[in-house]
């Protein structure tokens, strides 16, 4: 279990996330939504321990993670960021390998469990075609595809992405999600990310956190949070809250009104 316990923290002594408490069980599916500079991005990276918080705890199976050394934290919990930059000259297997590192020796030598474990994470992305091409010269989706790969090769139980389906066509979108959901539920591994598509939250999600001014403004499943009345007071937009036929998910309809309406 992920436990954050009254955290605050942000940047340069500006307080972004205020006193948040809550729990994410093991296996869970869990998306961080809210408008844009909300803190989710924040409160992703602070559960990951990449920002030390200005007060507060955050807890991962009942072990403070700023009392443990970063190389154990990271066999625990991998963070994805939302872009990064690829103007460097690896091919795609030799930038997978450095999701490795926290287990090479002092060396950084890779070992035959190492490599063995970059194909399998290469297979199961869909990336091994493009093992050999300068990681520069992928597509937008390919390279989101490679960035989990990376992520995914570390090995942990516990998977943080922020805003992973940025900028990607639905058809990217869905296979990364495709991708995560047989993560949760055929190999058990807690996802949690920020998210932006409402829609996309609702229909791969088990639960989701609505952070609203720096706090958790509502905390539950999808049917519970993905009501039109907080989506509406939390986004100042007029939405209508309906359940896909197929997957019975709720999906988000916004209601587009001319501006000169009384």
């Amino acid at each position: 279990m992920i436990k954050a316990h009254n955290l605050s923290c942000g940047y340069a002594g500006h307080e972004v996330i205020k006193g948040i408490s809550l729990n994410i069980k093991n296996g869970d599916f869990v998306g961080i939504i809210g408008k844009n500079g909300v803190g989710k991005t924040t409160f992703l990276k602070s559960l990951s321990g990449l920002i030390k918080p200005f007060s507060g705890n955050i807890f991962i199976d009942d072990i403070d993670i700023y009392k443990i050394k970063k190389s154990v934290l990271a066999k625990k919990i991998a963070f994805m960021p939302q872009t990064m930059q690829f103007d460097f000259p690896f091919t795609v297997k030799d930038f997978i390998m450095f999701g490795r590192y926290p287990y090479m020796n002092i060396f950084k030598h890779a070992s035959g469990k190492d490599f063995n474990i970059v194909r399998e994470t290469m297979d199961f992305t869909g990336v091994t075609e493009f093992a050999e091409r300068n990681i520069s010269e992928l597509s937008g989706g390919e390279k989101q595809k490679v960035l989990m790969a990376q992520t995914l090769s570390q090995g942990t139980d516990i998977i943080a992405l922020d805003e992973p389906t940025a900028h990607l066509d639905i058809g990217s979108q869905s296979s990364i999600f495709k991708i995560l959901r047989m993560l949760n539920q055929k190999y058990n591994k807690t996802i949690i990310t920020t998210i932006h598509d409402l829609n996309l939250a609702g229909e791969f999600c088990s639960h989701l956190i609505l952070i609203d001014g720096g706090k958790v403004f509502s905390n539950g499943t999808c049917d519970e949070v993905l009501n039109y009345r907080d989506i509406e007071k939390v986004y100042d937009a007029k939405v209508v809250v309906k359940t896909n036929p197929v997957s019975q998910k709720p999906v988000v309809i916004p209601i587009y009104t001319d501006s000169k309406e009384k």
